[in-house]
């Protein structure tokens, strides 16, 4: 989600790409109030379920994970990032990932579908790698999803999670069993203290 991105990377019922995958979640990490749950999607790639507390309202968390222009500044590994269309309940938003050197930095193109009722919010996000052209300097991430689940306990807290994956390729093993890891305890929280 994404690699962050994905965050950005970026929860709902999962809606499983790869129908092959049925593992249970299994608990990674739990600290800091924010617990990082991992399952193989496929042998190659892993998917990450992130959950906390944010001691905020649900519309605050919303205008913050859905200001994209802005998630580079809060989300892990994010060089850059912006909202390239936008509408009331759809967006599609362009990330750069940072992936330091000698690896080649990634870029991800993804829409965000939102959905909420009173007490919900979801931003579902797809990647769209055909969106436009692919730069000469950047590795386009060409699968990946990312889900954000809000759910309000009260006025003053918010339930937040987010489910990611993404399938990038050239990458050693280590460094994204490090970045799963990594990435959703970063984000989160990074998010957490914005309020």
């Amino acid at each position: 989600m994404i690699l962050n991105l994905t965050t950005l990377f970026f929860t709902i019922s999962y809606i499983n790409l790869f129908p092959s995958s049925n593992q249970s979640w299994e608990l990674k990490k739990d600290q800091n109030s924010i617990k990082v749950y991992i399952r193989d999607v496929n042998d190659n790639t892993k998917e990450y379920l992130a959950e906390t507390i944010i001691n905020s309202n649900i519309d605050n968390i919303f205008k913050m994970i859905t200001d994209f222009d802005n998630s580079y500044r809060w989300m892990y590994k994010l060089n850059s990032s912006k909202i390239l269309e936008k509408s009331d309940t759809l967006m599609y938003v362009y990330f750069v990932v940072d992936m330091n050197w000698p690896l080649k930095n990634r870029d991800l193109i993804s829409d965000a579908v939102i959905t909420q009722n009173e007490n919900k919010i979801r931003i579902v996000m797809n990647s769209h790698p055909d969106y436009m052209p692919e730069k000469e300097k950047l590795i386009r991430i060409k699968q990946s999803r990312s889900i954000w689940n809000l759910e309000k306990i009260d006025d003053q807290y918010t339930k937040v999670a987010l489910q990611s994956y993404a399938v990038v390729k050239g990458i050693p093993t280590f460094i994204m069993d490090l970045f799963i890891l990594d990435s959703p305890m970063y984000s989160m929280t990074q998010l957490r203290n914005k309020f």
